[in-house]
């Protein structure tokens, strides 16, 4: 009787392990191409270049503008791309998971930077 309590309580454990541990993960989409397509999405733009990257953990882009736009524009603008790398990875959880770290730049000078970390709320600041 007690082995037989002892199996039980070990399957019920591994059972709810694994149950937890799976609810945990992030979700199954391709972050690297997300990235690029949002990448591309701003180089069609007149007067701004991108640089995008991705290292397993947090998501990067920069936007290189010709001439740099106000902080009110700059900030609505640091929330866009939160919102265009999320639109081509398909899943709205995509920043409970991953990092992100944004930027604004003059040619070789960053402006602003926005700083996502997963799970919590955007910081705009400017540089």
């Amino acid at each position: 009787m007690k082995k037989r309590n002892l199996t039980f309580f070990l399957c019920f454990y591994l059972f709810s392990l694994f149950i937890i541990g799976g609810c945990s993960k992030p979700p199954e989409q391709d972050i690297g191409e997300a990235v690029s397509n949002s990448e591309d999405f701003y180089k069609k733009s007149k007067g701004i270049d991108c640089v995008g990257a991705f290292d397993g953990e947090t998501e990067k882009l920069r936007l290189i503008f010709e001439e740099q736009p106000t902080d009110e524009r700059s900030s609505k603008l640091i929330k866009g791309m939160l919102k265009t790398i999320e639109k081509y990875t398909n899943n709205t959880d995509t920043w409970d998971y991953y990092n992100a770290k944004l930027e604004l730049a003059n040619k070789s000078t960053v402006k602003f930077e926005g700083i996502k970390e997963a799970g919590k709320k955007l910081i705009v600041r400017s540089k």
